[in-house]
Parts: structure tokens; C-alpha cells; sequence
């Protein structure tokens, strides 16, 4: 499996220059299957991948984490920059789809929940799907553990009721690597230790080779440290946090562990 990150808060002084955003994409390759993770805000994921030389057209799937909008705005300029998803499977939770409102502000897919189901052909999954051999999209992430964020974030609205929106869309991408599990997540608002013990059960795997994408860890406190201890038995070999992570809990985490510094272009291969 390769993956490249097309989109992401932070950038690198290299050439070309990348742009980066409060948003996330991902570009994966792996078993002949060529797919993204999210889509970004604001479209710049199809300007870095051309940039880097990636066709984002004629993709497998476009797997989304969850439904906010700096994960899911990005396909609107896809789609009007001319993006073949002919062929292509949107990949998400059912409350993904929904519409969803944060502090009074729309904060969810770029279209409606009908509009949505009319540019594509959707694959509802919330319970593990096999995206490609060895890459599963992980569904509803239970959440076991009594130290991750349990507070609702805005309201989710079904069938023109409000509820209070825990995120139980949020979701990753987990791969079974020689050596362990590899995990690709958009937000982790379900948490990340959640995600990895999810993952290692569902992919009968006891290892947990490392980790990329958002922590959505952004002050101190018990998460945090709670967080550390996890990965500090776990010992994943990498452990790549990005896009919603604060510097202060980034800093806190590479005193203990070793850290990649991830930013637009970031590449990795997994085997």
C-alpha cells in the first residue's frame, strides 16, 4: 500500500509548493485499487495531485471518515473540475450523509442527503467493508474506553428531527501489513485508541504497526496522557499525527514518542 497526502493544515518548503488548509485528503494505492480518504475543504487536493503527478480520475472509491465539511467540501470542486466518478463508490457511515449543523452553521456535505445519492453510487457501510485486498473501511467504531471525548459535537438532523452529534459516523481505513496493522484516519472524534483496538480486532490482528492522519487531540488532560500510555505500549513503529492535533499535544507526544512530521505531500509506502 502506498498513500500520499493531498491535503492537510500543514505545508513544507519544497518544490513544487504544495498548498495546504484545515482539511484532509488522502491518496491510496494498494492491491490494483486506487481510492481517496476524505476530500478536503476547499479543492486543493486536486491541485496538489497534479502537482505531484497524481490522476485522481476514474477513482475505485472515495471513502469519507465522517461527514464534516472540511473532510467532504473538497468534492464539490472535484466534481466541477471535471472528476470522472463514473465508476466510483462513495464509501460512508448512513449519519455521514446526514445533514449536519455546528454552532448554527452548516457543516456537512457540500449537497443535501438526495443530491448526494444522485452524483453517486453509495456503498452505506456501518459495519467493516474490504475496500481492497487487505484495506478495510472500518464502519462504526465501538467506543470502549472511558477516557475518549464522549461530547456531542453540534446536531446531526434525520428526518427533520436534531439530535445531539456524537460522530458515529467517524470512522478509518485499516491495512494488514506484514508486520502489523496500519491505520489511515480523517478525525478519530471516535478516538484513537478505540480506532486501533477496533481495527486489530476486526483484522484478527494483535500488532499495531502505525498510525497516520488526524488524533483530533487539542488540549491537555487525561485523553492525552491516556493516549500516550496507549501508544507507549502498543509501540507502533510509525506514528504519524496530523491535521487536527494541536502543537502543544504534538510536542507532548514526541517527548515520548518518535513522531513523523507529516505535511501536503507526505508519502509512505506500507507493506
Amino acid at each position: 500500500m502506498k498513500l500520499t497526502i493531498l491535503s492537510e493544515n500543514n505545508t513544507h518548503t519544497r518544490e513544487p509548493y504544495l498548498m495546504g488548509e484545515p482539511g484532509f485528503c488522502c491518496y491510496i494505492e494498494c492491491s490494483g485499487k486506487r481510492l481517496i480518504l476524505d476530500s478536503g475543504y476547499h479543492g486543493i487536493a486536486l491541485k496538489n495531485a497534479a502537482m505531484l503527478g497524481i490522476d485522481l480520475n476514474g477513482l475505485d472509491y472515495i471513502a469519507i471518515s465522517h461527514g464534516h465539511d472540511d473532510h467532504t467540501h473538497g468534492l464539490l470542486p472535484l466534481l466541477e473540475a471535471g472528476l470522472d466518478v463514473t465508476h466510483t463508490k462513495l464509501v460512508a457511515h448512513p449519519k455521514a450523509l446526514k445533514r449536519k449543523v455546528v454552532d448554527g452553521v452548516e457543516s456537512g456535505f457540500p449537497w443535501p442527503e438526495e443530491e448526494i445519492r444522485s452524483r453517486f453510487d453509495i456503498l452505506e457501510a456501518k459495519e467493516p467493508v474490504e475496500l481492497a485486498e487487505n484495506l478495510w473501511y472500518l464502519g462504526q467504531i465501538p467506543r470502549t474506553n472511558n477516557f475518549e471525548n464522549q461530547k456531542p459535537v453540534g446536531f446531526v438532523v434525520e428526518d427533520g428531527t436534531e439530535e445531539e452529534d456524537y460522530l458515529l459516523d467517524d470512522t478509518a481505513l485499516a491495512y494488514q501489513a506484514k508486520n502489523g496493522v496500519f491505520i489511515i484516519t480523517g478525525c478519530s472524534h471516535s478516538g484513537i485508541v478505540n480506532i486501533c483496538e477496533y481495527a486489530k480486532t476486526v483484522l484478527g490482528e494483535e500488532r499495531l504497526l502505525g498510525v497516520i492522519g488526524g488524533f483530533h487531540l487539542l488540549q491537555p488532560g487525561t485523553q492525552l496522557d491516556e493516549t500516550i500510555r496507549y501508544f507507549e505500549r502498543e509501540k507502533p513503529e510509525k506514528l504519524c499525527p496530523c491535521h487536527c492535533i494541536s502543537m502543544h499535544c504534538k510536542f507532548r507526544i514526541a517527548q515520548q514518542l518518535p513522531i513523523e512530521d507529516v505535511a501536503v505531500g507526505f508519502e509512505l509506502e506500507v507493506e
